[in-house]
């Protein structure tokens, strides 16, 4: 499989929801998850070598940083955006990367932030993904079993099953989309959940690169004649500057958004249990760590004294004491202190906005 399969990794996102440590200039991607000290874009290509060598992997970053991406996964092909298009410009530039250098196998679209527990179960999913791909014309995406009514999530409804691709119990089945959905308020997503035909939306795919140029040119017409203007050679760096020109005149828009949503050749593939979790805010990092008897999870020089399920970090050097509280983050860096209900993990994101407005480029 290694012969027909490239990946392109997205990894210029800034992470927001993970301030204090998650800053523009060294963003989620780039941070450690467990103890071990592996970052999270180096566990992602590191599973993909399974598949794949590293000059097959294309990782789409901000330009300010590449030098990053060098340093945690080298020998990867490295596209760099001026500024920040959303996942369609960033997969289009990917996708028409690979179809200049005269790939013709299956393209995987992943996130370069996203956690795993069983990386068998992920290589025989994603095995079952590029199987749907490379059979004809298909926009493929992998559908997560719900475990709970998250409003964080956008939803995959799911059609019919297609009965040419063999199923399996716990994954593996193939079906047509019915419907892609927003992130819900609660009461709906306990309806999706209940109904059985929803799948959280990962954010992975898979197809063919001509196949999504081809739906590029249908529903954005745009974007794809802009890209469709230049031929990339194999030198990234001339790619690089190719791509600042290009940029100014694309719009900015999702994939699920621009393309996904809109095309009836999607198909979803349920995902084998692989633990996924997209780290998406403090709670989900949370998980990766050992819990005390009262449910907190504390890392780094800090204690938690009489109260129980919070999450603390101090990596400022700094000794952070709780003290009968519950359910409360604290994250201590450096030069800034995150406070806030568990409950309220998903605005962290808004602290960043609210400096931003206040021109705290210090802090961001």
């Amino acid at each position: 499989m290694s012969e027909e399969v490239a990946a392109v990794i997205l990894a210029g996102g800034q992470g927001s929801r993970f301030w204090p440590l998650s800053r523009k200039h060294h963003p989620k991607q780039f941070l450690s998850l467990g103890e071990d000290g592996e970052s999270l874009i180096q566990a992602t290509v590191y599973r993909l070598e399974a598949l794949m060598p590293r000059e097959r992997i294309v990782v789409i970053t901000a330009s300010h940083l590449e030098d990053l991406v060098k340093e945690h996964v080298p020998g990867v092909q490295i596209l760099s955006e001026p500024f920040g298009r959303n996942t369609a410009a960033a997969i289009a530039l990917g996708a028409k990367w690979l179809d200049d250098q005269g790939f013709s196998g299956v393209m995987l679209a992943l996130p370069a932030d996203h956690a795993v527990k069983d990386n068998d179960k992920l290589l025989k999913t994603l095995d079952c993904v590029v199987s749907v791909a490379k059979s004809g014309d298909e926009l493929v995406t992998i559908g997560i079993a719900p475990q709970r009514p998250d409003t964080a999530f956008g939803y995959i409804q799911r059609g019919q099953e297609l009965p040419q691709f063999p199923s399996a119990e716990n994954g593996g089945r193939v079906y047509k989309v019915k419907r892609f959905f927003e992130k819900p308020n609660e009461q709906r997503a306990k309806q999706y959940l209940e109904s059985g035909e929803f799948y959280w939306n990962s954010g992975m795919f898979a197809w063919q690169p001509k196949v999504f140029l081809e739906a590029l040119k249908k529903f954005l017409p745009d974007m794809h004649a802009e890209f469709m203007k230049v031929t990339f050679s194999t030198d990234c760096a001339e790619a690089t500057d190719i791509v600042r020109d290009l940029y100014e005149r694309i719009e900015s828009i999702s994939v699920d958004f621009g393309i996904m949503e809109h095309a009836t050749n999607v198909k979803v593939v349920e995902a084998y249990d692989y633990g996924w979790n997209d780290v998406g805010s403090w709670d989900a990092w949370a998980e990766h760590f050992e819990r005390d008897s009262l449910g907190n999870m504390l890392k780094g020089d800090c204690v938690s004294l009489g109260g129980g399920g919070n999450i603390v970090s101090s990596s400022s050097g700094r000794f952070v004491a709780l003290v009968g509280t519950t359910d409360l983050v604290v994250i201590d860096s450096e030069d800034a202190t995150l406070v806030c209900p568990r409950e309220s993990v998903q605005d962290v994101k808004k602290v960043v906005s609210y400096l931003e407005k206040k021109g705290r480029s210090e802090l961001i």
